[in-house]
């Protein structure tokens, strides 16, 4: 399993605050308490451009950074993410099929969404692991980094289950423009429900939610 370089970032504020000279009032760059139990607000700057990636092509590679669009809103305010698992339950009948996973790089944090097709609402199940393995099989996953953040998404069809859509995404691929996503890898579907596995540089905190209209999973990861 490769793992690259650690992410690392200084406390400036903490270093502010002690100081009675040298500072010039303004607001720091938000820092976030590396322990399971904290809880840290971020403060991306707002946009009203759209988020830069690399533009889509039409037939998705492995080796792609597939791009955001104008439908995947940046917070206008903070928002409060952690270090502890972040769970939802599906709808009743949920009968949706993963069709691309998308990756976006903001200030403050990294994004990568899951696109969904089909009824009802997906539920998740998203941790830190401290070796990521494939559902069912509990093989392991080949995956850059020295953080590993596990995704389970509910309420998913199989491929070849009747009105299911074929995922076109790409299986893997690691974004050059990232602040700590180093690799994300789309796992198989099993028992209604699939993996997205995400390799950082460092265990950062993170939040998971539903956006809709259309459906889709959306999973951001704070850096410094």
């Amino acid at each position: 399993m490769r793992r690259p370089h650690v992410a690392r970032f200084v406390g400036v504020a903490a270093l502010c605050a002690l100081l009675t000279v040298g500072c010039d009032g303004s607001d720091p760059t938000p820092t976030a308490t590396p322990t399971a139990t904290a809880v840290t607000t971020l403060s991306p700057t707002p946009t009203d451009a759209s988020p830069s990636a690399t533009p889509q092509t039409e037939t998705p590679v492995p080796s792609a950074e597939p791009p955001l669009t104008d439908d995947d809103p940046v917070d206008p305010v903070p928002f409060r993410a952690d270090l502890a698992p972040d769970t939802a339950d599906a709808s009743t009948g949920a009968l949706l099929s993963p069709v691309t996973l998308r990756f976006g790089v903001q200030e403050g944090f990294d994004r990568v969404v899951l696109d969904l097709e089909g009824t009802g609402q997906p539920g998740w199940f998203s941790r830190y692991v401290d070796e990521p393995t494939a559902d069912g099989s509990g093989a392991p996953v080949e995956l850059a980094g020295e953080a590993y953040l596990q995704t389970a998404v509910k309420g998913v069809m199989y491929p070849t289950e009747d009105g299911a859509k074929e995922f076109v995404g790409p299986q893997r691929f690691q974004p050059d423009s990232a602040g700590v996503v180093e690799e994300v890898v789309y796992g198989s579907v099993f028992e209604g429900q699939v993996d997205v596995f995400i390799g950082l540089s460092s265990k950062q905190p993170f939040r998971v939610f539903l956006l809709e209209n259309p459906t889709r999973i959306v999973i951001d990861i704070y850096h410094p």
